[in-house]
Order: structure tokens, then sequence, then C-alpha cells
């Protein structure tokens, strides 16, 4: 879809969203788009800052990426903070795109953040294009401009993965004409063909990074490309809306650029005593077991092997409540105590800690909000970055890791019929977790021990069978890109059809944006998606028999429960 719009009022838009970044041309992390053109050292530090509003969408929490958390399934929490209880209610509702709402930022601050940045690496690309000279002679021209095209590219791609439509700036931009926006397809051939440019510069050139442009990483010329090769395949992989749309994905070129880019990215967090725009409120606040994060039903219960989690599924919404599992062989989870029940510590101790996932005894989360969102289990693998300090959160921040794009390789191959390496590459994670390999062929199930145990069961199955290869993937997929970087676990579950219905598949236009445009204001989500109560079981081939008779028994096992709850209300009505 495409709307005009005269260029006054989409850059007083622009302004809007750069007013609300507190910019100071002093902090080299901290880009004030009025001030930072009086010197050629002022442009740098301004072009040096853009990667900052990267890093703010992929990290920071106070923006769009814990509720989607939320939206996703694969978290819980009931509180108000962030959009986490309006936008994690089943079944679900139109999200609340309004200037009037509270936490309206869910819905603003990518933008923002985005055309912040935007707008001001296009300052400085005009600043060098016009003649002005970084460094003696223009020598540090090339890096300079090679970075402020890299973080045109990545925000541009993440204005295509985050919203279904947007605006294309750069430095081209004549600001006296007219704008279309375009779709989020079109924004993402436009990212991806910036990141072409920014690559492409970065090779010609021979420079170093400083170490503060991404902290902690003075990395080569070369190094700064294979990054943005990455970011490709990032891109790409992540921007689906459907299983429909990802089969349309060149997962060969997926494939290709994450076997090739920089699949291990570190970035150093600092003391935020200190102001600083390095931190990770993902792996600091978002996995906070006391109050932020608890792992979803829907996620943990794909590896239950004690029928609790089916019998959860098999009762309506609002009358399941937090259940106690228990995971068989799979080590991530906490084992069972030698009296065959979980450890009920608050505080970590043996019998309430995995290696990677922890057990909760208290239910800290409001009943009257959904007893359905309660759970005991949450995430732990960042407890070290977590713990490091009261509220500073130093040390080691996870921004690309190589299993991250080793899913994208797996996925790649299981869409292109590569069913043995797509199993070669997850039971690389499987075995290491203590699980028997998962099948090469789609329609094994996956092998169970002598105890009828399996991981993962079918997603969303009453009956509690066996998954196949890509329930495995999908499986694998969840445990490996806990808050990595924001929307990795929404966009994977758009993509593979696996979200509850009626879930928004992408966010509108912020609100504010709008009513400065003159524009209908409009949103996504609720009953114009589905909105059923409960989610409707994934096609294990989409269009295919086997999708539609699961389909047929999860109505027929749910109808069964409701009636039973029926009889079970009347006989308390006579007695």
């Amino acid at each position: 879809m495409k709307k005009k719009l005269t260029l006054p009022a989409f850059a007083l838009a622009l302004l809007v969203g750069l007013s609300g970044c507190d910019l100071q041309v002093d902090n080299p992390n901290e880009p004030d788009r009025g001030r930072a053109l009086a010197s050629p050292d002022d442009v740098e530090t301004l072009i040096a800052s853009t990667y900052q509003k990267v890093w703010a969408i992929g990290h920071y929490w106070d923006n769009a990426n814990f509720a989607f958390n939320h939206v996703s399934s694969r978290h819980t929490a009931t509180w108000g903070n962030n959009g986490q209880n309006d936008l994690g209610r089943e079944p679900r509702e139109p999200m609340p795109n309004s200037t009037s709402y509270r936490w309206a930022y869910v819905f603003y601050e990518h933008w923002n953040d985005a055309y912040g940045g935007i707008a001001a690496a296009s300052d400085g690309i005009r600043a060098i294009d016009e003649g002005l000279e970084i460094g003696p002679g223009g020598e540090r021209n090339a890096r300079a401009r090679a970075f402020a095209v890299a973080s045109q590219a990545m925000l541009s791609c993440l204005l295509s993965l985050w919203y279904d439509q947007s605006f294309i700036v750069d430095e081209t931009t004549d600001l006296t004409g007219e704008l279309d926006t375009v779709d989020y397809d079109a924004m993402f051939a436009y990212a991806m063909g910036k990141l072409d440019e920014a690559e492409s510069a970065a090779r010609a050139a021979s420079f170093s990074l400083p170490d503060n442009w991404i902290n902690g990483n003075a990395w080569s010329n070369t190094e700064f490309a294979d990054y943005l090769v990455s970011w490709k395949a990032r891109c790409a992989a992540n921007l689906p809306r459907t299983d429909a749309e990802a089969a349309g994905v060149n997962w060969a070129q997926v494939i290709q650029n994450a076997q090739n880019g920089m699949r291990d990215v570190v970035v150093i967090g600092e003391d935020r005593s200190s102001d600083t725009a390095w931190w990770d409120g993902l792996k600091s606040r978002a996995q906070e077991n006391g109050t932020w994060h608890r792992m979803h039903m829907d996620w943990i219960g794909m590896a239950d092997q004690s029928g609790e989690y089916q019998d959860w599924l098999s009762l309506p919404t609002q009358s399941r409540t937090p259940r106690k599992l228990s995971f068989g062989d799979d080590r991530r989870f906490p084992p069972a105590n030698v009296d065959g029940t979980l450890g009920e510590s608050v505080s970590p101790t043996a019998a309430s800690m995995g290696p990677i996932h922890r057990y909760n005894a208290n239910i800290s989360y409001i009943a009257s909000r959904g007893t359905y969102r309660q759970s005991h289990y949450g995430d732990a693998r960042y407890d070290v970055y977590t713990l490091s300090c009261n509220g500073c959160w130093s040390g080691d921040m996870e921004h690309m890791t190589p299993v991250e794009f080793d899913h994208y390789i797996a996925e790649g191959h299981y869409r292109m019929g590569n069913f043995a390496g797509a199993a070669d590459i997850i039971n690389v994670t499987r075995m290491q977790a203590g699980l028997p390999p998962a099948p090469s062929n789609p329609t094994d199930l996956v092998p169970s021990n002598g105890a009828g145990e399996c991981t993962p069961r079918k997603r969303y199955d009453v009956q509690g069978r066996c998954g196949n290869l890509r329930d495995a993937i999908w499986f694998e997929h969840f445990e490996n890109v806990f808050n990595v970087f924001g929307g990795l676990e929404f966009f994977h579950g758009r993509r593979n059809d696996i979200l509850p219905t009626g879930t928004a598949l992408q966010l509108p236009m912020p609100a504010s944006d709008l009513e400065v445009l003159q524009r209908d204001i409009y949103t996504f989500g609720g009953s114009a998606g589905g909105g059923a109560g409960n989610p409707t079981p994934p096609s294990i081939v989409p269009g295919s028999l086997d999708a539609a008779l699961e389909r047929a028994a999860f109505a027929l096992h749910r109808l069964r429960a409701q009636q039973k709850a029926a009889r079970a209300n009347q006989d308390l009505v006579v007695r």
C-alpha cells in the first residue's frame, strides 16, 4: 500500500522522532543532528553514533521488544509495563495503537530510533559528498561513509521487519517534494541494496573501527564487511509474515550469507551510572524470573514428558493453571529429585536449576489477568551478565551467535528439501542436551526411549504425540535464540505460522506520526486476525491431509473437555 504526503508533514514527523532522543554532541554515543556538523570530527562522531540506534532497537526493553516477547508465546508475565499484559492476553485483542495509550512507546520507539539514526547518517554522508574532509586529506572519509551507509541499511532492514509500511529516506531524499510509504517488501529490497553498497565500500577501503563505535570491537574493514553479510542473512530469514511467504525466500542465499558472515558478535556492556548506551535490557530485565519473565507453557510444554501440558491444553484457556512438568533426558531443564519431584527453592539450587532453565516455586503473576499465563519455569542463561553488579549490567553482551545462523541454515535446508542437512545441524544442540538425534525424514517421529519419552512433542497437541523433524527444528530454535536480539523469537513464530490465532504479525505506523501526517490511525491483531480462544494447531505440512487431521483431533478433544466441564458444573448445581 502506498500513501502520498507532502514533505513538510513528513519532515515534522522525522523531527518528532529525533526530538525524543535527548542527544548531546559531546557524548560520542549520543548524536545531536543540529550541532554535529560544525567540524569534521563532529561529523565523524555523529556518524559513529548512528549505530547506537541499531543497538537500541535490538537490545533495549523499553520499546517493542519486551511486549513482542510475550506476543511470541515464548515469554509470559501479567504486569502492565511495556504493554506485556495487553499484548500477551488471549484471545488476542487489537493492538492499542493510540497516542493516549500508556505504553505507546511500544509502537513508536523503534520507528523513532530508526529514523533518528537514518537522518543522522544521511546528514553525515551529505556533508562528505559535499566535500568535507575527515582527517588529513579526507583519509577517514571512506570509513565514515561506509559506516553511515551500513547504519542506514541495518535501520532500514529493521523497519521492514517490524512495520507494515515505512518511508525510504537517505541523503538523496528531496525534502521539497512528495514521499510515498512503501510496504515491507520494498523496504527490505532497499535495505538489502544498502547492505550490498556498505559491504562493497568496506571491502574497497582499508581501515579499523575505533573500539567504541561497536563497543569492544576494533574490527578491520574486512571484518566489518563480514558483519554486514550476517545482517543480510538475519534480515532475509526474518522478513516473512507467514509460512507461505517464507516458502518464497531465497534460502540458498540465506544459507550462503549465514555461513560466510561474522557469526559470533559480542559487544561489551558498561556501568550504566555513566549514562552509557552499551547495556542490554533483554539480557537483564527481560529474563528476571522474579519479576518480568517466565517461560510460556506453549514453549516448555513441547518438552514435557508427564502429560501435564496435554492436560493443560485440553482445558478452556481461562481455566488453565501452572503445572509442574518433567523433562526426561533433556539436560537443559531442571532435573527431578530423588523422590521424583522437582526442586521448589526460590533461590537457585541443584534441584531447581538446569544449565539453561530454572524452576521457581512461587507464582507472582496476577491471577485475575489470566492463570493461563502463569508458569513455574524461567530462563537463566544470562545470569552472569545480570548479576555482574546491581543494576549496571557490565560485561559481554551477545549480539549474534553461531547457533542463530546455524538455525537459519537448518531452516533453509528443510525448506529446500535437504532434510538430512537440517537434521545434522539441529542434532548438535539436541545431543549436547542428552537427546537422541532427530530423524532425517520429515515424516518420521522423533525417536523415543523405552519409557516413551520424546522431545519435542507436537506443538499444541493434546494427544502428546512425538514431534517430527520440523517440530524438532522449531524447538531447537526456541531454545537457542532466547533474548539474543529483539524480535527474533516473534519473527520465527510468524514465519512458521505457530503464533496464537489473532496475533498481529507486524506493527502499524505509530499513531503519533499518523496524527502528525493527518492520516487514519489503524492497527493489527485480535478478531481481524482470527481471535479464537485457543491457538489453532499448526500444519505439519501446510495444506496437507495430516494438517487437517491434526486440527480435527484438536477440535474434538477440546469439545469433549468443554462437555466434561459443563457436566461437572451441572452436578454441582444439582447437589
